[in-house]
C-alpha cells in the first residue's frame, strides 16, 4: 500500500512538472480568432467543416510534440536555433512574417474581448481597462500564478459543450461528418479549411510552446510525459472545436444564416437554441479573447527575444526583460487602439488572416524538420521516419491546398 501511494505521489509530481505547455498552447489556438473562424466557416459550410478536424488534430499533435522535444533536448528556443544555424538575415525575415501575421491575430483577440464585453452590456471604455489589467498581471504575477490563470480561462471552454447540446443538433450527421465531408469539396471549402487549419495549427504556437517549455524547465527525463501531455491537449482542444462548430451548424447553417464574426454568431444562435445558449457562447468568446490576447503577443515577444539574442521570459522580472515585456505591451496597446476606432469590425478579416496563418505553416515546418533531424542538436532524440513522413506530408498537402484555395478566391472558382 505504501509503495502504491509513493508511486501515485511520484506520478502527480511528474504531471505537475510537465502539464501546461501542450494543453495551454493547444487551447490558445482556440482563441477569439479561432472561435470567429469556426463560427464563420460553420455558418457557411455547416457540418461539412467537421471532416477536417481529425487530420488537423494529428498535425497539431505531431508538430507541437516536435517543437516541445526540440526545446527539451536542446534547452534553447526555436528562434535561438534558427538564428545560430541560419543567420540574422533569415531570422529578420522570419520574424517579420511571424510578427505581421501574429498582429492580425492579436487584433482579432482584442476585438473578441470588446465584442464579449458588449454582449454583456459593457461599453467600449472597459476594453483598455481590461487590456491594462492583463498587461500588469503578466508583468507582476509569478510564473505559476500566470499558468493557473491560463487554466482558469481554459475552464470556461466547457460552455461550448452546453451551447452545442442546447442547439439540438443532428448528432448522427455530426459524427458521420468527422470522417466524410457531407457535400462537395469546392475551392471555397478548401480555402476555408486552410483558414481553420491556420487557427488550430499556428506558427506562433510553435514558438510559444518551445519557449514555454524552457520557462517551465521540463527535463529530458520527462520527455515521454511531455509527449503525452501534448497529445492529450491536441485531442481535447479539438473536441471543443467540434462542439463550437456543431452549435453554429445546428442553428445558423440549417437556417441559412451566415455571420461574419463570433459575436454575431452568439446573438444569432439565441432565437434557435435559446438565450442561455447565446450567453454561454458569448462567455466563451470573452474567455477565448483574453487567453489569445495574452498568449499570441507573448509568442511574438518570445520569438523576438530568441531571434535577436535578448533576455525574455515570464520567469524574469520586468527590469531584466524590458524588451520582452515592452514588445508585449506595444502589441496589445496598438491592437486596443485599432479596435477602439469607430465603425470598425476587424473580425471580418477573420478567414483571410487565418488563411495567412495556414500559408506560413510549411515554412515553419521546414525549420522544424531540419532541426529535429540534426544529430548535433537532437542526438538520440531525432525524428523517427514516421514523424518525418507526417511532417513533410502535412507541409506538402497544406501548400497544395493553400495554392488551390487561394487561386479559387482570386479567380472566383
Amino acid at each position: 500500500m505504501k509503495n502504491t501511494l509513493v508511486r501515485f505521489r511520484n506520478i502527480i509530481v511528474i504531471a505537475m512538472a510537465v502539464v501546461g505547455p501542450g494543453i495551454i498552447t493547444a487551447f490558445a489556438d482556440n482563441d477569439a480568432a479561432g472561435v470567429a473562424t469556426y463560427s464563420v466557416s460553420a455558418s457557411i459550410f455547416g457540418y461539412r467543416m467537421l471532416s477536417i478536424l481529425i487530420p488537423i488534430t494529428i498535425v497539431l499533435a505531431i508538430t507541437q510534440e516536435i517543437g516541445a522535444r526540440i526545446a527539451i533536448v536542446a534547452q534553447k528556443g526555436l528562434g535561438d536555433l534558427i538564428r545560430e544555424r541560419y543567420g540574422i538575415r533569415v531570422s529578420v525575415l522570419l520574424f517579420a512574417i511571424l510578427a505581421s501575421v501574429n498582429f492580425f491575430v492579436v487584433v482579432q483577440n482584442v476585438s473578441g474581448i470588446k465584442a464579449g464585453l458588449q454582449l454583456f452590456g459593457m461599453p467600449p471604455v472597459f476594453l483598455p481597462i481590461m487590456t491594462a489589467i492583463l498587461f500588469f498581471f503578466i508583468v507582476l504575477a509569478k510564473y505559476p500564478i500566470i499558468e493557473r490563470f491560463f487554466f482558469v480561462l481554459i475552464g470556461f471552454y466547457v460552455v461550448y459543450i452546453a451551447s452545442a447540446f442546447l442547439a439540438k443538433p443532428d448528432w448522427g450527421l455530426a459524427i458521420r461528418s468527422l470522417g466524410i465531408p457531407q457535400g462537395d469539396i469546392s475551392p471555397a471549402f478548401i480555402y476555408t479549411s486552410v483558414a481553420v487549419l491556420g487557427t488550430i495549427v499556428t506558427g506562433w504556437g510553435q514558438f510559444f510552446i518551445n519557449s514555454y517549455i524552457k520557462d517551465k524547465h521540463v527535463s529530458v527525463e520527462h520527455l515521454a510525459y511531455s509527449r503525452w501531455e501534448i497529445y492529450i491537449g491536441a485531442v481535447i482542444t479539438n473536441i471543443f472545436s467540434f462542439f463550437m462548430m456543431v452549435a453554429v451548424a445546428a442553428t445558423l447553417f440549417v437556417n441559412r444564416i451566415h455571420v461574419a464574426d463570433a459575436a454575431s454568431a452568439a446573438l444569432s444562435i439565441q432565437p434557435f437554441a435559446g438565450e442561455f445558449a447565446g450567453t454561454l457562447f458569448g462567455l466563451g468568446l470573452l474567455a477565448a479573447g483574453m487567453l489569445g490576447a495574452i498568449i499570441v503577443p507573448l509568442a511574438t515577444a518570445y520569438a523576438f527575444s530568441e531571434f535577436f539574442g535578448y533576455s525574455g521570459s515570464l520567469d524574469e522580472t520586468f527590469r531584466k526583460s524590458k524588451l520582452f515585456y515592452g514588445l508585449f505591451l506595444v502589441q496589445i496597446a496598438a491592437a486596443t487602439a485599432i479596435v477602439l476606432l469607430p465603425n470598425i469590425n476587424l473580425f471580418r478579416i477573420t478567414i483571410a488572416a487565418n488563411f495567412l496563418n495556414g500559408l506560413v505553416l510549411p515554412v515553419i515546418f521546414y525549420f522544424l524538420w531540419r532541426i529535429a533531424n540534426s544529430d548535433s542538436i537532437m542526438g538520440a532524440h531525432k525524428n523517427t521516419r514516421l514523424q518525418n513522413i507526417l511532417l513533410v506530408g502535412a507541409g506538402v498537402v497544406i501548400t497544395i491546398a493553400a495554392v488551390f484555395g487561394g487561386a479559387g478566391q482570386i479567380f472566383g472558382w
